[in-house]
């Protein structure tokens, strides 16, 4: 696929999903994404870049990297009204963090 403007990579970034959910994933207004499709305005470069991250993503079969989980996880819960699911999240990360470390410390390969 050949990309020749920003409208045309905002929508193949959105790849099927509804205007609105596509926007919450990026952080604006669905009327934003609507105006980016359409070439009405530009959008800042923090979106531009998360576009282009979701048109050359990896198949669907590949695990994202760390960097690009963390982009989509910072997109996701940087609304306000998202801080329970991220002390929650925080809660579960520092769980998982420790759980790693431990089995580290207490597998043979690192005796």
């Amino acid at each position: 696929m050949i990309i020749s403007s920003v409208s045309e990579l905002v929508r193949a970034a959105r790849n099927g999903r509804s205007q609105k959910e596509f926007a919450s994933l990026l952080g604006v207004k669905q009327s934003s994404v609507s105006r980016y499709e359409s070439g009405k305005a530009s959008p800042p470069i923090n979106v531009i870049e998360q576009c282009m991250r979701l048109v050359h993503s990896v198949g669907p079969n590949d695990a994202p990297t760390a960097e690009q989980l963390a982009d989509r996880v910072r997109v996701a819960l940087a609304d306000p009204d998202m801080r329970q699911v991220r002390l929650a999240l925080s809660r579960l990360v520092d769980a998982f963090v420790s759980e790693h470390a431990q089995t580290r410390t207490t597998s043979p390969a690192h005796q």
